[in-house]
């Protein structure tokens, strides 16, 4: 079942940072599992919201390559509000990039 994922972080800047360590560049690029991948400015800060295949994609990534870069990039763990998980029903993807 899909999910939809979305976690709030402090900063324009820490998004950028936790990115080019996991990647090389303050750009993410498409990453198995995952749909749909979106950020910008939030209540508190800035948002991710991401659209995975399942609950083991989404894993798979906090595992092998968000986890692991948090402190190289100076966010020690996960200590705020953990991601909000949505199980979706239905998920429609334009093959149209207008952003």
């Amino acid at each position: 079942m899909a999910i939809a994922v979305i976690v709030d972080l402090p900063s324009k800047e820490a998004y950028e940072s936790l990115t080019e360590t996991m990647f090389g560049t303050t750009r993410a690029p498409a990453v198995d599992g995952c749909l749909i991948h979106t950020m910008g400015k939030g209540p508190n800060g800035y948002r991710v919201v991401d659209v995975w295949e399942s609950q083991e994609a989404f894993d798979s990534f906090m595992n092998d390559k968000l986890t692991p870069a948090m402190p190289e990039a100076g966010m020690d763990d996960m200590t705020g509000t953990p991601p909000e998980i949505v199980e979706l029903d239905h998920v429609i993807v334009n093959e149209e990039v207008r952003v």
